[in-house]
């Protein structure tokens, strides 16, 4: 247990933080959060097991959850409830100190990679506005208007991809146009539930996934190299993700696996009425599935599923009280979230107890690197958190 110590340090622009984890244990006293103008305050409650740092921060809204990059977080989001005033703010995944904040418009899609931070603005006519910041300093690399909402983004071989009602590529070194459509035969490219990660890239092909099914676009010409469109299929909401040469996606209740050269299906697996894929995660031979079932008024809870890789057959499974609503994959770990406020780290079938923190809230986006989670909440506050001990 921490002793709270109610002095208080500045750091850049609106948001302060309290110390990390890491100082603290090392100095045998922690800083709790305070509210500021214009920014919601971090409760005065217990901090959650495993917490290195927290911060304040914009409220979630319709943004995606928090990006990380080469040592950076960035959290974004809207100010004193209105989707106009958007917020965007970085910290030091390790020390929670604030690096830079910079206002926006309306945000629509965010994603970081290569030490850059990518978001877009919305703009009229069905426009929008990227702006690529460098992550350490917060200074504006470059800035491009796309003829889409840029609600979903991608980053692949020096190109960022952007994409809703329409798609845009952009040089990642100085925003230059290479190319955009607003469709092609088989998709229109509109995203289901905004923000989502619909879109993904690989060195072969941009895969993006609607309503029907998942489409690859060709990265040098922008036509389609194939589509996989099944005859049953609710809308994806998860994927697609490209693992070595398999395509990962989720709609509904069901999880498949499709060959990322022809999109043939290898494998499909359902799990049931009322489920709802919210994550996966692929290992060396397994692909972990989290998944909600909300089959009112009795049966309403949350599983990881640990399949074969090869076929999709069950191995193991791991039940939560609450829905798994949200997740988050690194190369070390899944991270998954509950209804409830729990978040739990995995990576797999064990006998032994996972590590799992609760936070104060049920609403909260999930991001990760490496072991470390990144919880921001709906009230506008980001909790760094590591696997307690």
């Amino acid at each position: 247990m921490y002793v709270h110590s109610k002095d208080i340090f500045t750091l850049p622009g609106y948001y302060r933080s309290i110390s990390s984890r890491r100082s603290v244990l090392a100095a045998g006293v922690g800083i709790v959060s305070f509210g500021i103008a214009g920014c919601v305050s971090v409760p005065w409650f217990r901090e959650p097991d495993g917490a290195d740092w927290s911060a304040s921060v914009p409220e979630l809204g319709g943004l995606a959850s928090p990006v990380t990059t080469e040592g950076i977080v960035a959290a974004g989001g809207s100010r004193d409830g209105r989707l106009e005033n958007g917020q965007l703010v970085a910290f030091d995944t390790e020390t929670g100190t604030q690096q830079w904040d910079r206002d926006l418009g309306r945000p629509t899609g965010l994603v970081a990679a290569d030490g850059t931070v990518y978001v877009g603005e919305k703009r009229d006519s069905g426009q929008s506005r990227i702006s690529a910041f460098d992550a350490r300093t917060g200074s504006r690399r470059w800035r491009q208007m796309v003829s889409n909402l840029s609600s979903a983004m991608a980053v692949s071989n020096g190109t960022l991809y952007a994409a809703n009602g329409g798609l845009a590529a952009l040089e990642t070194a100085d925003g230059s146009v290479r190319g955009e459509q607003s469709h092609v035969p088989e998709t229109d490219f509109t995203v289901v539930a905004a923000p989502d990660d619909q879109l993904a890239a690989d060195d072969h092909a941009v895969y993006f996934g609607d309503g029907d099914g998942v489409v690859a676009i060709s990265p040098t010409d922008g036509t389609a190299s194939w589509s996989w469109r099944p005859t049953q299929w609710e809308a994806t909401t998860v994927g697609p993700v490209p693992i070595d040469d398999t395509i990962y996606v989720g709609g509904g209740g069901d999880v498949v696996a499709l060959d990322a050269a022809d999109g043939s299906d290898r494998w499909r697996t359902p799990f049931g009425r009322g489920a709802e894929i919210t994550g996966v995660h692929a290992t060396d031979s397994s692909l972990l599935v989290a998944e909600s079932t909300d089959d009112a008024p009795s049966d309403t809870f949350g599983t990881v599923y640990e399949l074969s890789a090869e076929d999709g057959s069950e191995r193991y499974e791991m039940r939560f009280d609450a829905p798994v609503t949200r997740a988050a994959s690194t190369t070390a770990t899944f991270v998954v979230g509950t209804g409830d406020g729990t978040v739990t780290w995995t990576d797999g079938a064990s006998f032994f107890a996972r590590p799992e923190t609760s936070l104060p809230t049920s609403g909260f986006g999930l991001g990760a690197a490496g072991n470390q989670a990144f919880a921001q909440t709906s009230a506008g506050t980001l909790w760094a958190l590591s696997p307690p001990e």
